[in-house]
Formats: structure tokens, sequence, C-alpha cells
């Protein structure tokens, strides 16, 4: 706390009131001044739902030998949406009961559905992508948001950081038939996090989140929809 020290010479009555209520107010200013320390405290949260992938993304074929030749790595296009479901954990930070920062989580889905195989091609050979052997992996980088309570009602907005890597299975024509391959790729991540919570008791609530993906190999190329259990205050 700042130390204030006033030194007064008055030689009238009326002078010594006015110094000391001079004295009071700066001590008030003072006080008022003096930076107050933020309320932190760590949050875990588990949630599990569904994603949605507007268009697949080009993946990398891995370099595969058929009974013709050797396919080198290439990009593959595949396209068409696809669902999947999954789950996973993340932590972060409340500041003040208002700011909230989003720290680093993971998550893993699988695909749900009824796909056929698209057919593309690889290096100059037929190829065929296997959709629903479809995985997706999030790694949840830090971020910003803000959040209000309202008695047992929380909302909050995020914004959220991140890396997505997407594997399905394939398979390329050889000579003597297909040729089982893998496709794989990685993107940056972008989403907007949009959570609805209840509070159960003093340190969990149960929240209902929608996920906007800004970008996710490609800009407004999906979202995840979910429930989260949340521990903290």
């Amino acid at each position: 706390m700042p130390t204030l020290r006033i030194v007064v010479r008055a030689r009238s009555g009326r002078a010594r009131c006015a110094a000391g209520a001079a004295a009071l107010l700066c001590f008030s200013l003072a006080l008022g001044a003096a930076p107050a320390r933020a309320d932190v405290e760590l949050e875990a949260a588990a949630i599990g739902g569904l994603a949605w992938t507007r268009s697949l993304p080009t993946l990398k074929s891995a370099s595969t030998l058929t009974a013709a030749r050797e396919v080198r790595a290439s990009e593959v296009a595949i396209g068409g949406s696809l669902y999947a479901i999954g789950g996973g954990v993340d932590v972060g930070l409340a500041v003040d009961d208002r700011l909230f920062l989003p720290g680093v989580g993971f998550a893993a889905y699988g695909a749900v559905g009824s796909y056929g195989a698209v057919l593309t091609s690889a290096d100059g050979s037929i190829a065929r992508a296997r959709p629903w052997t479809t995985y997706q992996l999030d790694f949840l980088l830090p971020g910003v948001g803000y959040r209000i309570k309202h008695r047992r009602f929380m909302f909050v907005a995020s914004l959220r950081t991140g890396i997505s890597a997407m594997s399905m299975g394939g398979s390329i024509a050889g000579g003597n038939g297909d040729e089982l391959a893998s496709l794989s790729g990685m993107s940056g991540l972008v989403q907007v996090e949009l959570e609805a919570c209840r509070r159960l008791d003093p340190v969990t609530r149960i929240c209902a989140q929608v996920a906007p993906r800004i970008y996710d190999f490609g800009f407004m190329n999906g979202a995840t929809l979910g429930l989260r259990v949340e521990w903290g205050r």
C-alpha cells in the first residue's frame, strides 16, 4: 500500500481544518488507486458430443508400393461432409469472475454414419478414400474469453486456437488389386466457443456448448456441439 506523508504548516484554525480535510481526501484517493490483487482460479472440464465437417479436406497419401509401381506420396482430394462423435478434456483460468482464459486441451472424434468410398487419384493412380474410417484429433491451445453469471446460470464466449489433425483409410489400385493406403493431414484451428451453463453445486456445473470453426482445413469448415461438465467456481 502506498505511503502518503503530508506536512502542513498553518497558523489559523481554519487553515488547519482545511489542511486536515485535504489530507483525508488524498488518503482516500491513494487507497482507491492501490491496485487490487486479481482473483485467479484453475478450472477443468470434460466434454462429449458431435463434430461436423462441412467439406473433407485434401489429405496427403503415404508412399505406397503396388504390384505395378511405387506410388509416391501425393495430395488426394476428397470432399463431402462428415459427422463424427467423440470427446475431450481441457483446462483454463478464471480471472475475477469475468475474464476467462482457455488453456490447453485435447479432443478426439471418430466418423459416424454411412458413407460410400470416394473415387479419386494419387500420383496418377486410381485411389479410393474411405470416409467412414476418419479420425480427427484436436490439440487445443490458449485463447481468451468473457463470461457473465446470474445466480445459478453462466454464459461464456471464447476465442480459441489449436491444431487439428485428420487421418483416413484408403486404397490405391495396383496390378493385382488394390493396396491399402493411409491418408492424413494437419491444419491450424481457430474456433469460437459459446456456452450456457447451470451450476449443480458450489464447484460443478453442466454446460451446453457450440463451437463454430472459423478455420479448420478451410474457412467456416465445421462446428462441434456437445455437453460439458466443468469444475471450478
